[in-house]
């Protein structure tokens, strides 16, 4: 019984350890409400990452006015990240160095239909990619690059980007299969308690 209860304790802290070295990028300290992006179209860092000149953060919340047309509101909070004047968006860390992305959640630029191809490169070259065409409402974007030093959307349409997933693992179970794992394991314990 001793080992199982050292099994459950190893899973359930090497879950915690993983999970709290990931961040989600949502954007929302980045302005007060009511206003436009921080640089009007000059980039921005957040989150200890640097965001293309092109990007800006904007209010999308139904309180943001025009912003919001189309959109109804951050995937999460009032915010978004919106490729101003169109364009390609590129991410990089703060100081340089490969992260990792799991997931992102894009909507259409006031609702228009877009399709982007989103890439991860490593020293200039791509090493992974992922396309696809959305709207609006939120559509997540499943990633799960590993080792790239820039994440880059491309495209010749307007979207807004938030809840950027980084630095986190593609190997946390989902919700479902954790707790099937918990069930599983304390099945093994009732299992043995019986036999002892």
């Amino acid at each position: 019984m001793k080992t199982i209860h050292k099994l459950i304790s190893g899973i359930t802290l090497a879950l915690a350890c993983t999970a709290a070295s990931a961040a989600v990028i949502n954007f929302d300290s980045q302005i007060a409400p009511g206003t436009v992006g921080p640089n009007n179209g000059f980039g921005f860092t957040d989150s200890g990452f640097v965001f293309s000149q092109n990007m800006d953060v904007i209010d999308v919340s139904p309180t943001g006015g025009g912003w919001s047309t189309g959109v109804g509101s951050g995937h999460s909070g009032k915010f978004a990240a919106l490729n101003n004047y169109y364009g390609n968006m590129v991410m990089t860390q703060v100081g340089g160095g490969t992260f990792s992305v799991q997931d992102l959640w894009l909507n259409g630029w006031q609702g228009q239909l877009t399709s982007v191809t989103i890439e991860g490169l490593l020293a200039g070259a791509v090493t992974d990619s992922v396309s696809l065409t959305f709207s609006s409402p939120w559509t997540n974007a499943v990633l799960n690059f590993a080792a790239v030093d820039t994440l880059r959307i491309n495209t010749n349409g307007g979207f807004l980007v938030d809840d950027i997933q980084v630095n986190g693992s593609n190997a946390i179970p989902e919700p479902t299969s954790a707790a099937l794992l918990g069930l599983g394991l304390a099945g093994l314990g009732l299992a043995r308690r019986r036999r002892a």
